[in-house]
């Protein structure tokens, strides 16, 4: 297996253990070290990177308590499994949708599920005027009795009449969103970011207080640009990889 292609700035401001974690987490994402595979040892890496090995063991450690990678006494270090993936690339699709066409049984708990008034930030993101009802729902979705994801949900329920009256411990949001909408859930602003458990999450996800996890939010819009949803998630890392396949964009050389 080839070790790295990337160099390391060591002019630059970010510090060097930053680097070869992007380098690392690049050998990853781009397929050169797959899921299971042995990554090259400290020794090795420190001498194709140009970099102390104290430099590879906290890069290394870091990614290790991110659930990115694993060390096996006496074996060495690999790319740790992640069984469940997110594919941004085929168009937008709900968690829920995306387990069930893995074939990952599931289940939901729900943890809050309240009407409640809009505050100024809530209002710009439902596009709704302050102090307009919505449906608020905080849920824990598990997979085989482990707790994977906490997803907070707000919902302009006048877009939906009777949402409120659904079971979202059975039934999908977004099919749901249709039905009672009559139009098409078509779009969705979306962003990622890594971020450490605070004292709910963890408790919720049985997970240490500062844990990594993936965080995604997301704003849902109907068919007629109407926003329908507001939603924060979050993943845990060690359970959850993002993936896309992306094309690049064509260009003139002259």
């Amino acid at each position: 297996m080839s070790s790295t292609s990337s160099t390391i700035n060591k002019d630059c401001a970010i510090p060097v253990y930053r680097q070869v974690i992007s380098i690392l987490t690049e050998n990853i994402s781009s397929g050169r070290w797959r899921e299971s595979d042995r990554i090259p040892s400290e020794f090795d890496l420190a001498a194709s990177l140009d970099v102390s090995r104290g430099s590879i063991k906290r890069a290394i450690s870091e990614l290790v308590d991110a659930g990115v990678l694993e060390q096996i006494q006496g074996k060495g270090t690999y790319v740790k499994p992640h069984d469940i993936s997110f594919p941004l690339n085929e168009g937008l699709i709900s968690f829920s949708e995306s387990l069930r066409e893995q074939g990952i049984k599931f289940e939901t708990s729900i943890l809050v599920f309240e009407t409640m008034e809009s505050n100024r930030e809530l209002s710009s993101k439902l596009g709704v005027p302050v102090s307009s009802p919505y449906l608020h729902m905080e849920r824990v979705r598990s997979v085989s009795g482990e707790p994977i994801m906490y997803i907070e949900n707000n919902i302009n329920s006048d877009l939906a009449p009777g949402i409120d009256k659904e079971d979202f411990e059975k039934v999908s949001l977004f099919e749901t969103i249709e039905r009672l909408s009559g139009r098409q859930v078509a779009y969705s602003d979306t962003s990622f970011f890594a971020i450490g458990a605070d004292e709910e999450r963890a408790s919720s996800l049985k997970v240490s207080l500062g844990q990594p996890l993936l965080q995604q939010i997301q704003t849902v819009f109907l068919d007629n640009d109407q926003p329908i949803e507001y939603a924060r998630v979050w993943l845990r890392s060690n359970r959850f990889y993002v993936g896309t396949i992306s094309q690049r964009r064509l260009t003139s050389h002259r």
